[in-house]
């Protein structure tokens, strides 16, 4: 049996001293095909309209946006495609008890993002769901690597449950500047 494991999306947010990870799954391709004409659109908006990789993560959400205004379905995108996207994408926020996982809907409706990261955030999901759902798997890693490490996100295997579990055990513990005291066997 061999298990199918697909790239996830983790892009850093950086809120004053803490940082938020904004972790996110690929649609199926159920959702893929239902609004595979809009995703491809974008996609050839992309490469063909002169943007490519090195501005695409900046820019998707907006390509998606005119794309499917275009053809009279922002509403249906916006209700669907842009709802799966969020539906798949959580928040790995610093708690009193560690790093905590929270829906992406929940941070927005709640506000606990700027802005100006929400559109960095919201660009760099459409952008991994078109390149996601587009390129072939065999070149897919290099292609979002290259893309999103211009803006900071990477690509990980792990799920968010995953990811937040690794996140406790890299952070390092501040250190308090005391010295250790030394042990020894011979008494003093």
């Amino acid at each position: 049996m061999k298990i199918n494991r697909r790239l996830n999306l983790v892009i850093p947010v950086y809120q004053g001293d803490d940082t938020l990870y904004v972790h996110s799954s690929p649609i199926s391709p159920d959702i893929f095909e239902q609004y595979f004409d809009v995703i491809a659109r974008t996609y050839s908006e992309i490469y063909s309209g002169g943007y490519g990789i090195a501005s695409a993560p900046r820019i998707a959400h907006m390509l998606l946006k005119k794309t499917a205004e275009q053809h009279n379905q922002w509403d249906d995108v916006q209700k669907g495609l842009l709802a799966e996207i969020r539906r798949l994408t959580n928040v790995i926020v610093k708690g009193t008890n560690g790093w905590e996982t929270v829906p992406y809907q929940e941070v927005l409706d709640k506000k606990r993002i700027e802005p100006e990261d929400i559109s960095e955030v919201n660009n760099a999901l459409v952008f991994f769901t078109v390149a996601s759902s587009m390129h072939k798997r065999t070149i897919l890693e290099g292609i979002l690597n290259a893309a999103l490490g211009l803006w900071g996100a990477q690509t990980t295997l792990s799920n968010c449950t995953e990811y937040a579990n690794s996140l406790q055990t890299s952070t390092q513990v501040e250190s308090s500047g005391e010295m250790p005291k030394p042990t020894s066997s011979v008494p003093y």
